[in-house]
């Protein structure tokens, strides 16, 4: 039933419907069933324009159809209706209002016998469906608690601002208002004072507005406020300023004085870029959160070139996601040997990705993006299960080799890793654990050092051995040699590049070495570019090497190969002086 407190549809003398935005009846009024013949049945569901078009064919085709083609809405039509008892009345068909945004119209359908009155009964009728209406829409725009525009209100000035920017060239801003402390104020006082103080927050921030400022509540404590004409950050942020001083100024709710402050994060209207009114929001939502972390009671500028940065970053996790479920990354391997013996100890894997138009990219083009993110993880996963894979065909076909594979401080302090390289391991059950070795950069970020160790710690119990990647780099290395138990030393390729020249860079070498052999652990040195690094390395007591001199990393079927030629051609005694 269609109803206000001064009218009823389902009594009214005048027939009344409501459809759809397609003409079809939703409601029809008891008028139209007593004075023209047709049941609720047979009219809920009929097209409206169909239904008259059956009272008179002369009058659709004059009125109606041309309304229909230009899109134009009726406002009144008089034609005839044939009724049961075959005597053409003559009716008026009206829109009352129409509530377009949701898509349903009005309308009156009445018989002008009556005309002078009817037409004085359906003015009346018009003019309180649209206050009715005009009273809804008033209603779905404001926030209940504060009289103050709410959310939909303050989309749809975004969205007449943003036209009206483009036809004048005029500029604005948007403010994202979030008060700090206010949970403490309802949990300590109650929802009571909680509902008082926004409305005080309200006023405040009203008051010291210009007048053609909007502010809205958007619910909770969070406000936003439009800023007219603003033309730089510098004057925006003085009238923001000017908000958070009022806002600290203490609050009287019940005799008590309550003291806040405000985080507000400011976007810029226009932008490099064309953006929707709900995107400019989350803008000077993010900013707000931003001033948040940096100490609250303060603004913050959102800034358009971080979020174009963190714009392209996801799409290159999006890309590295869909790389990885097309299999376009592969391991390659970089042997170790024993520079002295000529052994090869082991293979290092790399990672590799066959880009399909970009060709085969090095990790040093996608890795950096991956740092500290989900992604990173899952590809991290991918890289321990894929060695182990390779490793168990190795074995079966013969080779003597151990496998190396890179972990970064973020992986591991996952909170699932030792589960999740239990399950890896599980898929395996014939490898011997000792095979595989974790590499851990020295420089990698580690925030909670006790963690870590006691997972690497757990890794070593369970057979895995751990080496320290790019040792020296970092801080903490010495630390990190007396509360981590590692089995191999990995020296930085910076040091060993410039060995043959730098008497730095060969005394750190030295100490490195020295330092292995005082904790009793293994040392190989990265980056052997030459015959002369590998004997040099050999007289300072470093045996084991890796680089291009020995070999660059290679596919997995090329491996076998390269281990016979390595062998069969004599290579173990490049390095030995007394051969050469």
């Amino acid at each position: 039933m269609y109803t206000s407190n001064q009218f009823s549809l389902d009594t009214f003398p005048v027939g009344c419907m409501i459809t759809d935005s397609k003409r079809r009846i939703l409601y029809c009024n008891r008028y139209l069933e007593e004075y023209h013949g047709y049941s609720t049945d047979e009219l809920l569901g009929a097209d409206l324009f169909t239904l008259l078009s059956k009272a008179s064919q002369i009058m659709y085709d004059t009125y109606l159809v041309p309304i229909l083609v230009r899109e134009k809405k009726c406002h009144e039509i008089r034609l005839c209706m044939v009724s049961h008892c075959n005597t053409a009345l003559p009716i008026v068909v009206s829109i009352l209002c129409d509530d377009s945004a949701n898509g349903k119209f009005f309308w009156s359908i009445s018989s002008a016998r009556r005309s002078d009155r009817l037409f004085e009964e359906l003015t009346e009728t018009k003019q309180l469906l649209e206050q009715k209406v005009s009273l809804l829409r008033r209603i779905s725009d404001t926030d209940q608690l504060t009289g103050l525009p709410n959310r939909t209100a303050m989309a749809k000035h975004l969205d007449q601002k943003i036209i009206e920017q483009k036809k004048d060239d005029m500029a604005f801003a948007l403010a994202f208002v979030d008060l700090d402390g206010f949970k403490e104020v309802n949990d300590r006082y109650g929802h009571h004072a909680g509902d008082k103080v926004i409305q005080l927050v309200a006023t405040r921030l009203a008051s010291n507005l210009r007048s053609d400022d909007v502010i809205a509540r958007f619910g909770g404590d969070e406000f936003v406020i439009f800023l007219n004409g603003r033309f730089s950050a510098r004057l925006v942020e003085e009238s923001l300023s000017r908000l958070i001083n009022k806002l600290a100024e203490p609050f009287e709710i019940d005799s008590v004085l309550l003291t806040l402050s405000a985080s507000i994060g400011v976007t810029l209207y226009p932008q490099s870029k064309e953006v929707e009114p709900d995107h400019l929001i989350r803008q000077a939502d993010q900013a707000m959160y931003q001033a948040k972390l940096s100490g609250k009671n303060q603004i913050c500028l959102f800034n358009v070139d971080n979020e174009h940065v963190q714009q392209s970053k996801q799409s290159e996790l999006a890309a590295i996601k869909a790389a990885m479920e097309a299999n376009e990354f592969e391991l390659y391997y970089q042997p170790k040997i024993n520079m002295l013996t000529g052994r090869v100890l082991g293979v290092e894997a790399l990672i590799r990705w066959n880009h399909p138009s970009e060709g085969l990219k090095a990790p040093v083009t996608f890795l950096p993006v991956l740092t500290n993110t989900s992604t990173g993880i899952a590809l991290g996963r991918w890289v321990i299960t894929s060695a182990l894979r390779q490793l168990q065909t190795w074995l079966q076909q013969g080779l003597d080799v151990h496998v190396s594979v890179n972990i970064d401080g973020y992986h591991l302090q996952n909170s699932h890793f030792l589960h999740d390289l239990s399950n890896i391991l599980a898929d395996f059950p014939s490898l011997p654990k000792h095979r595989l070795e974790l590499e851990v950069l020295e420089t990698s970020t580690i925030e909670d050092v006790g963690h870590v160790y006691s997972v690497l710690n757990a890794c070593r119990v369970m057979g895995i051995r751990i080496s320290l990647d790019d040792f020296g780099t970092g801080y903490s290395s010495l630390s990190h040699l007396r509360d981590l138990s590692v089995d191999t030393l990995k020296i930085d390729r910076s040091f060993v590049q410039n060995m043959l020249t730098s008497t730095g860079d060969r005394a750190i070498l030295k100490g490195v070495i020295g330092f292995a052999r005082a904790f009793e652990c293994d040392v190989v040195a990265e980056g052997v570019e030459t015959l002369a690094h590998g004997q040099q390395l050999i007289e300072f007591g470093c045996e084991c090497g890796q680089g291009y001199f020995i070999a660059h990393p290679m596919p997995a079927q090329d491996l076998p190969g390269w281990m016979d030629k390595w062998h069969q051609q004599g290579f173990k005694k490049k390095f030995n002086r007394d051969v050469i």
